[in-house]
């Protein structure tokens, strides 16, 4: 109570004490970032500074189904209603999505492709509904993203603005049938209800039909220290342990996974209905299995040493800013995203570390970042004369897509600060 009490600011929160896959009491915290505020809560203008809420951000581990999660859920409204990632401003994320479009046309290539249905659970600016609508499946995409989708949906877009749900996959069965696919990518580790998704997939999916689900990998997570994709949004870190576990609830089992190099390291997980579903269980999934054992994912002390790699990589980053900022070197944060959101907030990166923040998404200029209230600009700072010496690249998943946007900065002799998985200079 006494920490809590610290925070004027803080906002409303649900607290779980128990896990939210299998309802075991025995969860335990493991890394805990402190009070931080959203990773999206982007702010308008300086008169919003004082409104402005933090939540705490605490990760458990539950000993008995694998499931490492948040223990304190912020309200689902305030975190999607009004959202400001879009998928098509990340071209490698366009180009993994048209991989997924060509993916399902070779599946369903000795059919009638005209006649399949695929549902994309998250579709958010309806990037990926296209590409496989090019292909010539029937489509239909849910998100709650009104200020995103809404558009979309007046441009003829076949969207519904909501969350999915069991009660809207009966919706979609009565007026479009059930699904051939369903897909989503990105989404699934986001919502705090995962059993009426899951109870919403097995009906809404046809009995010989498959989900498709892509999200950030926990042995990535723990081998390259990405505590900055820690944030209130990603509700679950998953391993296939623990989706194994959860799956086979619902009568339903993984039976192929494919590892991606999307937001520095994902995974693709196939699922189907253990009953009816024709395919077989790749190698692939028995050599993950064994793998995830081999690196002790399944136990409480693999996620304690995190902890302390994680405080480690803080000490370390702040004394390497330090260092350069005695030596009077403008330091520009690059990435007013989420990984930079939790960075700054857990390293206590304020004006005394940098001078000001850009990013590549013109819907984020001229806002300000969260807690710390830097000003967004345009990257186009960095080719003017008073550009940074150096620059923090909080969207490091990216860097090969940075570094080529930005080939004027490196060829004036700028520099890069890469923040993970160890602090390090390009």
């Amino acid at each position: 109570m006494n920490e809590v009490q610290i925070y004027r600011s803080v906002g409303e929160y649900r607290h779980y004490s128990y896990c939210r896959f299998c309802l075991s009491s025995q969860l335990a915290p493991v890394i805990n970032l402190g009070y931080v505020p959203l990773a999206g809560g982007f702010l308008k203008s300086q008169k919003s500074f004082k409104k402005e809420k933090f939540y705490p951000l605490e990760l458990c581990f539950c000993p008995n189904c694998y499931l490492l999660q948040t223990n304190n859920v912020v309200n689902r409204d305030i975190l999607f209603k009004d959202y400001y990632y879009y998928s098509s401003a990340i071209k490698t994320l366009v180009a993994f999505f048209e991989s997924v479009s060509i993916e399902l046309q070779n599946i369903y290539m000795h059919g009638d492709v005209g006649k399949k249905f695929i549902v994309e659970i998250g579709c958010n600016d309806g990037t990926m509904l296209q590409l496989i609508k090019e292909k010539g499946f029937k489509v239909l995409g849910i998100d709650p993203a009104s200020n995103i989708v809404k558009p979309l949906i007046k441009r003829g877009y076949p969207i519904i603005n909501n969350y999915f749900s069991e009660k809207i996959a009966k919706i979609i069965i009565e007026k479009y049938g059930k699904a051939d696919a369903i897909v989503s990518f990105n989404t699934l580790a986001h919502i705090e209800d995962m059993h009426d998704i899951a109870k919403g997939i097995k009906i809404l999916l046809k009995k010989d039909g498959f989900l498709a689900f892509g999200v950030h990998y926990l042995g990535n997570l723990i081998k390259e220290t990405q505590y900055d994709i820690i944030y209130h949004e990603h509700q679950y870190y998953y391993s296939l342990l623990a989706l194994k576990n959860f799956f086979s609830m619902y009568d339903m089992i993984i039976y192929d996974v494919k590892p991606i190099n999307i937001h520095a390291g994902s995974m693709v997980y196939y699922v189907q209905n253990k009953k009816y579903g024709k395919r077989k269980i790749s190698k692939a999934v028995t050599a993950l299995i064994k793998k995830e054992r081999e690196l002790k994912l399944h136990k409480m002390e693999t996620y304690i040493q995190l902890s302390k790699q994680i405080q480690k990589t803080k000490i370390d980053l702040i004394t390497l800013l330090k260092k350069l900022k005695k030596e009077n070197k403008i330091i520009a944060g690059y990435g007013a995203s989420g990984r930079g959101t939790t960075i700054m907030s857990y390293c206590g990166l304020d004006e005394r570390f940098l001078n000001y923040i850009v990013d590549d998404a013109p819907a984020k200029q001229g806002r300000f970042t969260p807690g710390n209230h830097f000003k967004i600009f345009s990257p186009s700072l960095l080719k003017t004369r008073s550009k940074p010496d150096y620059v923090l690249l909080f969207a490091w998943s990216f860097l090969n897509e940075i570094f080529k946007k930005n080939k004027v900065y490196l060829q004036n002799k700028g520099r890069f600060i890469i923040p993970l998985p160890k602090p390090r200079i390009l």
